[in-house]
């Protein structure tokens, strides 16, 4: 539900939405899921590419040259310190999945926290592999982007619970 005020004499519209946490924390936990399911794709065909075969690695995204998951984790730069990428987000996204999933039962401001400082530096991981998909690679994988989003989408969710939990914390308690 939403609450809407105007304040007459400053000409302020605020709109307040009111955020309910077991919703964000569903929405978290569907999102770590998927981006889950997308880094595990990912981390196969890199372990495919890297151990069996490869130049016989393809993808179903693998639109055009520059479109190309596979042209993307053939590259060298699609490592870190010597890691592909799609390993480090194997690791991360179960992570966010139990930290998300102990906020669901226990409506924890620490589960908050900790997905919101986790996910912000899943951002930065994933923008850093965008910029070098980008720039020095010259194609771009469109699962990495979608899991760019979602971790965004995560990161957003898990400030909202964070500004919802310091909302309920000033929020004065009264006599009966």
């Amino acid at each position: 539900m939403a609450v809407f005020s105007y304040q007459d004499d400053c000409a302020i519209l605020q709109v307040n939405f009111n955020v309910n946490p077991m919703k964000q924390y569903r929405t978290i936990i569907i999102l770590a899921v998927i981006a889950l399911c997308n880094a595990a794709y990912l981390s196969y065909k890199a372990y495919y590419f890297r151990y069996v075969d490869p130049l016989g690695l393809t993808s179903f995204c693998d639109f055009s040259n520059f479109n190309s998951c596979s042209e993307v984790l053939r590259h060298p730069l699609s490592s870190v310190f010597g890691i592909p990428f799609p390993w480090v987000a194997l690791l991360v996204y179960p992570i966010l999945l139990a930290l998300a999933w102990y906020g669901y039962r226990h409506q924890s401001y620490t589960q908050a926290k900790a997905l919101a400082v986790l996910s912000f530096l899943g951002m930065c991981f994933n923008g850093f592999i965008i910029y070098r998909e980008i720039l020095f690679i010259k194609a771009f994988c469109l699962l990495c982007f979608i899991c760019t989003l979602i971790i965004i989408s995560i990161f957003f969710l898990s400030l909202s619970l964070l500004k919802e939990a310091k909302r309920k914390a000033s929020v004065p308690l009264t006599e009966v």
